[in-house]
């Protein structure tokens, strides 16, 4: 993983929180050349510093793409870290109708205005030719791929840990907590070619090389846990939507059957009632004709 994208998404952390209910370090407004990416200059909405955070992000690593000894791995990681972040935001704000990050850059991004503003900027003019060459990794879920920038956010908090020289139970708290975040998402996701397949490749990847670096030290070498490389297991679970129903039918189907029980029982009881008073009445009617024959019998003498 390279430094520089952990320190431009710090940057921007502190003009733009994680949180929205965390008050910003710095006026959204004065963060660097971020105000090239604004309408008029000005960012006002949630979505205008999502959007010109988003499109920042990728000026501050244009070089890395625009090179052509860089590796398309790593290219690809850093794209989809900035996917992720952008996801993550997108899913804190409501008002728009964004589905998947495709949806978001159709509508939001690609358009005059924005285009304007990218060729207007005298960094990056090529920034659309970027998104575009790599447009099959936007064609996800906001919400599934919000879930990948926290894993994402850990492991640039263990590359701080480790350039800083931090070998303590923090590295390795982070590492216990990124090993249970991506086993989880491993568990649901993992399914060859996919998207979520390619961030989790990235993120495998980034992670070993930490590893091997934090083994690899001459005093105090330190044994970071391995990750799972299986298969999702889980997979016919990930779409939420199918876990909400899921569960559902399974109480309506039981419910069902307890009810039908119940109705069963107590139809049954009505009926054996029923029958147990018939046999009542008959025999009392038996009686009553047997005490009138007798009568009958007994004036004839």
């Amino acid at each position: 993983m390279d430094d520089d994208i952990c320190l431009n998404f710090d940057l921007l952390r502190v003009y733009l929180p994680d949180n929205l209910e965390e008050k910003p370090s710095g006026f959204f407004n004065d963060f660097g050349s971020v105000n090239n990416y604004c309408p008029n200059s000005y960012c006002n909405t949630d979505l205008d510093k999502i959007t010109a955070g988003f499109l920042l992000l990728f000026e501050k690593n244009c070089s890395k793409f625009k090179s052509t000894n860089s590796d398309e791995n790593n290219t690809n990681a850093i794209f989809l870290y900035i996917i992720s972040w952008l996801s993550y935001k997108l899913n804190q704000i409501t008002g728009h109708s964004f589905t998947k990050v495709s949806d978001f850059y159709t509508e939001y991004v690609n358009n005059q205005t924005y285009t304007n503003l990218i060729l207007n900027a005298n960094k990056c003019t090529n920034i659309k030719d970027i998104i575009n060459k790599k447009s099959d990794l936007l064609n996800i879920n906001i919400q599934e791929m919000a879930k990948f920038y926290e894993p994402f956010k850990l492991l640039c908090s263990m590359y701080d840990n480790a350039t800083r020289n931090i070998y303590d139970n923090t590295l390795s708290d982070n590492a216990i907590h990124f090993l249970n975040k991506y086993t989880d998402l491993n568990d649901y996701y993992n399914i060859e070619d996919t998207i979520h397949s390619k961030i989790l490749y990235a993120l495998l990847t980034d992670y070993n090389k930490l590893k091997t670096k934090c083994a690899n030290r001459t005093t105090n070498p330190i044994q970071l846990p391995s990750l799972p490389t299986g298969r999702a297991t889980k997979s016919f679970l990930r779409n939420s939507s199918m876990q909400i129903s899921v569960i559902p039918m399974t109480f309506i189907f039981f419910g069902l059957i307890i009810y039908l029980g119940i109705v069963y029982k107590e139809n049954d009881s009505k009926t054996q009632f029923k029958n147990q008073k018939n046999k009542e009445e008959n025999k009392s009617l038996t009686c009553d004709s047997k005490s009138s024959d007798y009568f009958r019998n007994s004036n004839n003498y």
